[in-house]
């Protein structure tokens, strides 16, 4: 039997207890699973238990589409296709089922050798405790196959989002029992030039709608985002893109979490190349504030910002007073709810989409945001815009008001999830601009941004000496 395959899906033969492939439209995903069951199951006594979370009728299952590929491999003579399932000459079979509205009778499914979930993006994490188990003969094997649509999606959160950042740099990730893979229509080389087409003029029209329907990403369709995707990846590696040297200052930026939910995050910034920003959750905010310090130190930073609201504020003013290492650095703390800097200074929108009005030259500062916060976002959100028109447009923009990622940035995927998803808040009559709170980011299920906000305030220091800016000089001096 000669049977063409994309290579991307050859890992699927090898044994592994969970095997995932997510991705966008055009990826051959449905099909290529398909034609490796039927593979498997002509070969071999093989029992497939394919589900969805959904399923009214058979016509909701892949019992046609597993009927279409018996034919196009020409196999016939070793199935017998049945109005609800599918049997084998060697005793193979394929059933199926659904979990949300029947869950309790999978438990008797125990003698499968394979489970295959397919648009597995809906799978709760109540249908994921029950089967996983359920699925227990030696040898058995989970497959799940989709399109993401939420980032906390059960089967998304559990098997694609921990390996994100893997992923995204080689294209899969794999251990001992799970094998994670990416596809999209860019590795099937049997693509027709009616769906490439239309995938490159999405690309080229709606570039956020095209990551997620043919990108293969989460959907990140905010409409009141300030920074768009296209933006952001524009802005990776842009002072190399550009052929700009960093120059300027060093500043680390640290936000110690202001929930006992969030991660700690911190940033490190030189001129106008971010060179890192992490995240992490491990322990206290002492733990952090003194490694905040740390890093600062050994970056040689010029400027130490930290957000001082919240329950990790006192500590770091704490820290501030008893500390003797290092040298001169500039301390300041970040208010996000205090009133703009500069309130009398006329804004200039590098994207005019952020202000509603057309006449735009009388719009000071004070009259233009609603807190410290939301200006500051607005500025780095107008140094991606920059970026992306000199980076995709080759326009002359002043590199001091760019900015570059670094594509050694070992959670960059995690950080381009929380700048996309900053979003304005519309009020009616009210003509300041105004963000979504953390709190209410929380309640619409959307991780709290403390990294990208590290990012933010790693530009909130034009002026170098305030009067609520400490200046910390330790005794002795190393450098």
């Amino acid at each position: 039997m000669k049977v063409q395959i994309s290579e991307k899906f050859a890992p699927m033969f090898k044994p592994k207890r969970i095997k995932v492939y997510f991705g966008g439209r055009g990826g051959m995903k449905t099909v290529s699973f398909a034609k490796i069951a039927l593979i498997t199951a002509s070969i071999n006594k093989r029992r497939f238990l394919c589900l969805r979370e959904f399923m009214n009728s058979i016509e909701d299952s892949v019992h046609a589409v597993l009927q279409a590929e018996i034919e196009t491999l020409r196999l016939q003579n070793r199935f017998r296709i049945l109005n609800n399932y599918i049997e084998g000459i060697n005793d193979s079979i394929f059933k199926y089922g659904q979990l949300a509205r029947n869950i309790a009778s999978i438990k008797s499914k125990h003698d499968f050798d394979v489970a295959w979930i397919e648009e597995a993006e809906t799978v709760s994490e109540k249908s994921l405790d029950i089967l996983i188990p359920t699925i227990r003969k030696p040898g058995s094997e989970l497959w799940f196959s989709f399109n993401p649509a939420e980032e906390d999606g059960a089967v998304y959160k559990r098997f694609v989002k921990p390996y994100k950042e893997i992923i995204d740099v080689q294209g899969y990730y794999e251990d001992d029992d799970l094998y994670v893979g990416k596809v999209s229509y860019l590795d099937n080389p049997w693509l027709s030039e009616e769906l490439k087409n239309d995938a490159e003029k999405m690309k080229r029209e709606n570039y956020k709608k095209w990551l997620h329907v043919y990108g293969g990403e989460c959907d990140a369709n905010y409409d009141d985002a300030l920074i768009q995707p296209e933006w952001v990846d524009a802005a990776i590696d842009a002072h190399i893109k550009l052929g700009l040297r960093p120059r300027g200052i060093r500043v680390v930026t640290f936000d110690p979490a202001d929930s006992g939910q969030d991660e700690k995050a911190l940033s490190k910034r030189y001129g106008v190349l971010v060179e890192d920003c992490v995240s992490w959750s491990e322990g206290d905010v002492a733990d952090a504030t003194i490694r905040a310090f740390d890093e600062a130190f050994d970056y040689r930073a010029d400027d130490f910002i930290y957000d001082n609201i919240g329950l990790g504020a006192g500590t770091v003013k704490t820290h501030l007073r008893q500390s003797n290492d290092g040298n001169k650095m500039v301390v300041t703390g970040f208010g996000a709810g205090d009133s703009p800097d500069y309130p009398n200074e006329i804004y200039v929108p590098g994207n005019g989409e952020y202000i509603s009005s057309t006449n735009n030259d009388d719009r000071t500062n004070r009259d233009t945001f609603r807190n410290k916060r939301a200006q500051y976002w607005v500025y780095l959100a107008d140094r991606f815009y920059k970026t992306w028109r000199a980076v995709e447009k080759r326009e002359y923009i002043d590199p001091d008001e760019l900015i570059s990622l670094s594509s050694k940035i070992k959670k960059l995927s995690q950080l381009k999830s929380e700048l996309v998803k900053q979003q304005r808040k519309r009020t009616a009559g009210n003509r300041l601009i105004q963000l979504i709170s953390k709190e209410e980011m929380r309640s619409k299920g959307i991780k709290s941004p403390n990294m990208a906000d590290t990012l933010m305030m790693s530009f909130a220091n034009p002026i170098r000496l305030k009067e609520d800016t400490e200046i910390f000089v330790p005794s002795s001096s190393s450098w």
